[in-house]
């Protein structure tokens, strides 16, 4: 209960982001199965395809299984593909920005925006802020945000696991989400969309 988010994360992937750095394919079949949703649903709100999504979810792990003798167990490995997964998308955009159907889509406005502020950003950096302002929120408050964000869980298993009604767990989020959005406004970060997908998962 007392850890913050960054102890939390490392408590969670520290070893088996260390085992995969050795080749273990275990280590990398669960790190795949704790993240493999997160991203295809990630992905499925900037493509709006499920096998687009899907792609990008094999490229990521793809991308993780072939560089994992780079891996740092020490940093955010959440952080870290969550910025492959969104680079990814971008080429996919760049591929969709060549049709007409698709010069006068609000994400195409975003992205030559983001190009220009490319060399600027360091997307890992700012995820990694955002969850600094998750370890901000109230415990049981961030106690939820992260059992339905980070685990996976449905909003009655959480109530059940902590003895809550689903619409308080359903109320919390909801608080959670606008604290974060409301402090990235503060910042004024590039790549708000980005980071509102991200919390919205």
């Amino acid at each position: 209960m007392g850890h913050t988010l960054s102890n939390h994360t490392k408590h969670t992937d520290f070893y088996a982001v260390k085992s995969l750095k050795r080749g273990d394919a275990k280590a990398f079949d669960n790190l795949f199965n704790k993240y493999s949703q997160h991203l295809y649903n990630f992905s499925l709100k900037y493509l709006k395809s499920g096998e687009e999504a899907e792609e990008v979810v094999q490229e990521v792990f793809l991308y993780i299984w072939e560089k994992k003798g780079g891996l740092k167990p020490d940093t955010s490995f959440n952080a870290y593909i969550f910025t492959i997964a969104y680079n990814i998308i971008k080429k996919h955009f760049n591929k969709k920005a060549k049709s007409d159907a698709f010069k006068n889509d609000q994400i195409h406005t975003l992205l030559k925006e983001e190009n220009a502020l490319d060399k600027a950003i360091d997307y890992k950096f700012l995820l990694e802020k955002v969850e600094l302002i998750i370890d901000s929120l109230p415990e049981r408050r961030k106690e939820i945000f992260i059992k339905r964000k980070y685990h996976g869980l449905s909003l009655k298993q959480i109530a059940s696991e902590l003895n809550i009604s689903p619409n308080t767990v359903e109320n919390q989020l909801s608080a959670a989400q606008k604290h974060i959005q409301k402090e990235l406004k503060k910042e004024k970060l590039a790549g708000l969309l980005f980071f509102s997908l991200f919390i919205s998962i």
